[in-house]
């Protein structure tokens, strides 16, 4: 009979990679293996953790009542840690009983004790069991299942065991000590015979623990014994954390900042080359001039590499350069909370901290990595720790690193994986959280809530509320500056930008027109006309005079120099400009010389010849090979990218429900899709040996070692698979 958790859909949200079952049956068996089941785990609490060794202790299924007997739960926590652990297939809850679908179990030493004493009856010799009964001042005489019964008894007496304990010498005692607390199993690989003076051998020459090949473990009977009478794992619930009052706030102000940072960074990749090294990811130099650009320190700069890389809106092309993608014009026409939460589900899925790019694991890997790609690290699960433990605080409410790390040692392990990096972690997803706008001052934001919120979101969150519509006009001011209170709107930012450089970004942005700028319009095509009509149009009020000035007297003398291909040919309606360019000392490097009153010949090709004429205050357009005037449009680059269709627990429960009951074929590409192993199948007479398989709907891809190149099938005509 197939059991399955009571929410399906719930399920696949907390492990998506789950969806990847064709049937139930195939699904459980995924639940029961314990690689995928080990991540899920350590990303829970530390009660969680507490629960599950306990359900596993009592040999992976026990009665509720039984359980809570188990344990020390002061809180009355219990409830809560099942139903946690039920929502990720960790336990099933069949009325009063608990049950667990690992076994052995996930746990190598639930709550660091070892093996019960008759577990050992079954490999050990009877020499050893008598080693132990007369240890503890047994007769070690008899059959070795009287051998068994006897050890169990006396080292379940617990007075007496710490009273053995006592005589041993101070060295020899505190090796047991530090055994009984965990891990209960030392390797001892000896060649030849033990001195008797050795520590682990006194132990095992006084009964507290045993010899199993090269391994000497401590019996549970033991640990339980030395730990006291009484002892019972406890759950205790998050540790409190030293909060400080602070101002609340919505957050959408930096959530604006965001918009315009990762904007103004997928413009420069879509317009400039962003350099990469050649063993990947952007360099230091590179680094510091996308800084510049950008006018931000370079670790704000490297987060938004990191968040628009996650988000897809950058990507790397041959691994040479990042360039913008084919994504950025889809999240540009997007209202703003949409563009924000994208940006913010990127930002919560990374598994590395953008403005502290190291792996952490120990001292040797504390160099940090070039931006922008993703690397598996602590920082994660680190910052998932950190804003849950957030969310626990009240409104109004906020602390520091130091304050949360004891709480985040409580949810996460991670801390304990990287203790060089764990403190620069913790404090790295609060100052990038603050980036963001989910937090602020120690606290999350309203809009930092929202995200974080249990369940679907949906547009009734408020969010969306909280953002300012895009701006559709714009303050045309008379200092030749446009200033647009909010995010603009996207034809009116492409208006701005086509005309005006931009200059701040904040609750307001303002660009600024100059004579270069308007030129810049008028070599896009347009004419002076056109864009007054459009100046008028989007602006609030009249077209300020001086602004009117300075396109009318730029257009007049725009287009006068023309340049065509011979290799360049200079083309001007006043003979004295023609003399005037010949006879330049700045212009010397053209090569021109006079072949017609109104024309000269260059020995450059048209664009370095425009670009010098520019460059000395001119204003030449370009010709195309037909006499007319050649538009010179921003050139913005977008690298082709799918975009990844999202998850939808609710539409994959209903696709495993449906599922066949015996499909083979469906269980070995789900399991290689989830767990990575290799899978062979079998396509139109030939079989292919497949890696790094995903299943997406009816498409299945993957990387084949016999063709040396990726393979994309169809599921419903593969009608063998197996794994290896």
């Amino acid at each position: 009979m197939v059991h399955l958790p009571d929410d399906l859909v719930l399920l696949l949200r907390n492990r998506p990679e789950l969806s990847a079952a064709s049937s139930p049956e195939v699904l459980e068996r995924l639940l029961a293996r314990p690689e995928l089941a080990v991540p899920a785990l350590l990303d829970l609490d530390t009660d969680c953790h507490t629960v599950s060794q306990a359900v596993q202790t009592a040999g992976g299924e026990i009665a509720r009542a039984d359980l809570a007997a188990m344990l020390h739960d002061p809180r009355g926590r219990l409830d809560e840690v099942l139903g946690t652990l039920a929502e990720q297939g960790l336990i099933t809850l069949d009325g009063g009983t608990v049950r667990s679908p690992h076994q052995p179990g996930l746990w190598a030493h639930p709550f660091g004790l070892g093996r019960p004493l008759r577990e050992f009856a079954k490999k050990v010799t009877a020499e050893a069991l008598k080693v132990v009964v007369k240890a503890h001042g047994g007769n070690a005489q008899g059959r070795k299942a009287d051998l068994v019964t006897r050890a169990d008894e006396l080292l379940r007496d617990g007075a007496a065991l710490r009273a053995n304990a006592a005589k041993l010498p101070r060295t020899v005692r505190e090796l047991l000590e530090k055994m009984a607390a965990g891990p209960p199993v030392v390797e001892r690989i000896v060649y030849g015979s033990v001195s008797r003076s050795d520590p682990v051998q006194r132990l095992v020459d006084a009964g507290f623990m045993i010899r199993d090949g090269w391994e000497v473990e401590m019996p549970r009977e033991v640990a339980l014994a030395l730990r006291g009478d009484g002892w019972k794992p406890a759950l205790t619930g998050q540790p409190d954390v030293p909060a400080r009052s602070c101002p609340e706030s919505d957050g959408v102000g930096a959530a604006l900042a965001a918009l315009d940072r990762v904007e103004a960074l997928a413009e420069l990749a879509g317009t400039e080359t962003i350099a990469e090294l050649k063993s990947g990811g952007v360099g230091v130099r590179e680094l510091r001039r996308l800084a510049k650009a950008l006018g931000l320190p370079e670790q704000e700069a490297v987060c938004w590499l990191d968040v628009a890389a996650g988000a897809d809106l950058v990507a790397s092309e041959l691994g040479e350069r990042l360039v913008s993608t084919t994504l950025v014009d889809d999240w540009l026409a997007r209202s703003p909370d949409a563009r924000w939460r994208e940006l913010a589900d990127a930002w919560l899925s990374l598994p590395q901290a953008p403005t502290y790019r190291v792996v952490g694991c120990c001292e040797e890997h504390m160099e940090p990595m070039p931006p922008p790609y993703a690397f598996e690290c602590a920082a994660g699960p680190i910052r998932r720790a950190v804003l849950e433990t957030l969310r626990t605080l009240p409104t109004g409410l906020g602390a520091d690193a130091a304050g949360l790390r004891a709480a985040v040692d409580w949810r996460t392990r991670a801390t304990k994986e990287a203790v060089p990096a764990a403190g620069e972690f913790v404090a790295a997803a609060l100052r990038e959280g603050e980036l963001l706008g989910i937090v602020a001052g120690g606290a999350l934001t309203t809009i930092g809530r929202a995200i974080l919120s249990d369940g679907e979101r949906d547009d009734d969150d408020g969010v969306g509320a909280l953002f300012p519509a895009p701006a559709t006009t714009t303050t045309l001011q008379n200092d030749l500056t446009a200033i647009v209170s909010g995010i603009p709107a996207p034809d009116l930012a492409a208006f701005l930008n086509g005309c005006a450089d931009l200059e701040s970004r904040d609750r307001a942005s303002v660009w600024r027109f100059s004579d270069k700028t308007i030129r810049r319009a008028l070599d896009a095509g347009t004419d002076a006309g056109t864009l007054l009509d459009g100046l008028a149009t989007f602006s609030a009020k009249a077209v300020p005079q001086p602004l009117r000035y300075l396109v009318t007297d730029t257009a007049r003398k725009h287009g006068t120099i023309r340049v065509t291909a011979a290799p360049s040919v200079v083309i001007a309606t006043d003979p004295a400009v023609i003399t005037e360019l010949c006879g330049a000392r700045a212009l010397r490097k053209l090569g021109l010389r006079a072949i017609a009153p109104t024309v000269a010949v260059g020995a450059l090709s048209p664009d370095e010849t425009l670009r010098l004429l520019r460059q000395s205050g001119h204003a030449p357009v370009g010709m195309s090979s037909d006499g007319t005037i050649k538009a010179e449009s921003v050139r913005r680059r977008r690298l082709p990218v799918d975009a990844e269709p999202p998850a939808d627990p609710a539409a994959a429960a209903a696709a495993i429900l449906r599922g066949e009951p015996t499909d083979p074929v469906g269980e070995a590409l789900a399991l290689a899709a989830v767990t990575g192993e290799p899978v062979v199948i079998v396509w139109q007479r030939r079989e292919h040996y497949m890696e790094d398989l995903s299943v997406v709907g009816e498409a299945v891809t993957g990387f084949c070692h016999d063709c040396g190149t990726i393979h994309v099938f169809q599921r419903a005509k593969i009608k063998k698979a197996y794994l290896l």
